[in-house]
């Protein structure tokens, strides 16, 4: 048997309902609990227990091209609208793109969508209530913004609905892109020697309906200690040795990784490799969780399948989004049932 699980914020919910991990109260006080980014400690909680601490962690992000705004005297956007107005000005398709994100049909277009929905002031699964908000008017404005990026007077490339995070990456950091929605390990990537984009790069939190506020998709992996481990304790200690500040340099300083523990974001060795550090924590204040699910995995591939359907042309967003909502209800019903059956 193993000891010690690594999991991405989405599965911590899975797991601890199986009843795969161990509980974590009885060794992490609630002073401990503080020396971590809020967001990062939730993510690593399903009904109110904690079962995953997180190593590194990750939020969403809209990076910009800092030099062509300034040299047209444009002031970063905050609203989709502003978004789509300034990534249209100063694009010259197809040599130079408006906006490129990850649209392909997998789990970085959930955390897109999530973001835009968010910054409509929308939900896609109230984790206390288990409501479904797909098919309310945020989640149709949500999900218009993302297909009039492709459609009609396009500010993203036709490729951008087969793209993940290294495809739309490359393209921005070519030159050949004025925004990019991605993670923060694109900062260090952009700013290594020989990079055409080096200097010239800002960040943003995402952008957000008028009226709303930014979002970022929280993100990150984490430890916890399998239930069938015969050396808890022992688990534990290798959890808070590699999540010590010694053990966030080792992992951070040299991938660019967004550590977990508050105070790396103010230890020098990782702002000498990583200067970004000093704007990300205050980033890191936009993040919003993924429902905290047991079958997480299932609602993800429903929203995938109906989002992909809509960017590629074959369903209209309202029905697309009244369907995912049905589907995505009959699932957390059938969970709820099959749990009381037990």
């Amino acid at each position: 048997t193993f000891d010690l699980v690594y999991m991405d914020v989405t599965w911590t919910a899975k797991l601890a309902a199986a009843g795969w991990l161990v509980p974590l109260d009885g060794f992490v006080s609630p002073a401990e609990r503080l020396d971590f980014l809020p967001s990062a400690i939730a993510a690593g909680e399903y009904e109110g227990v904690l079962y995953r601490m997180p190593v590194r962690t990750d939020v969403g992000l809209l990076y910009y091209r800092r030099d062509l705004l300034d040299a047209a005297r444009l002031q970063p956007p905050q609203t989709f609208a502003e978004l789509a107005s300034t990534a249209r000005r100063l694009q010259s398709p197809p040599g130079v793109w408006g906006f490129v994100w990850q649209g392909k049909q997998y789990e970085g277009l959930v955390c897109n969508f999530l973001e835009v929905l968010s910054g409509c002031g929308g939900y896609w699964v109230d984790p206390a209530t288990l409501d479904v908000g797909l098919d309310r008017p945020e989640a149709l404005a949500a999900l218009s913004f993302m297909l009039s990026c492709v459609r009609d007077h396009p500010v993203s490339p036709p490729g951008v609905t087969t793209y993940e995070e290294e495809e739309s990456r490359r393209l921005f950091q070519d030159g050949r892109a004025v925004f990019l929605r991605s993670w923060p390990y694109a900062w260090q990537l952009a700013q290594m020697s020989g990079s055409p984009l080096r200097g010239r790069v800002g960040v943003l939190p995402m952008a957000h309906a008028a009226g709303g506020r930014s979002a970022g998709t929280l993100g990150g992996w984490g430890l916890g200690i399998s239930a069938f481990s015969r050396h808890p304790s022992l688990a534990m200690e290798f959890i808070r040795a590699i999540t010590s500040p010694a053990g966030q340099r080792a992992l951070c300083a040299p991938t660019g990784y967004a550590p977990a523990r508050k105070e790396a974001y103010a230890d020098r060795e990782l702002l000498a490799a990583n200067s970004f550090l000093a704007d990300l924590e205050r980033l890191h204040g936009n993040a919003v969780l993924r429902p905290p699910i047991p079958r997480y995995a299932l609602a993800s591939d429903i929203l995938q399948r109906h989002l992909s359907a809509v960017l590629a042309g074959s369903e209209r967003p309202a029905s697309a989004l009244r369907d995912a909502a049905g589907e995505t209800r009959a699932m957390l019903a059938g969970s709820r049932a099959a749990s009381g059956s037990r």
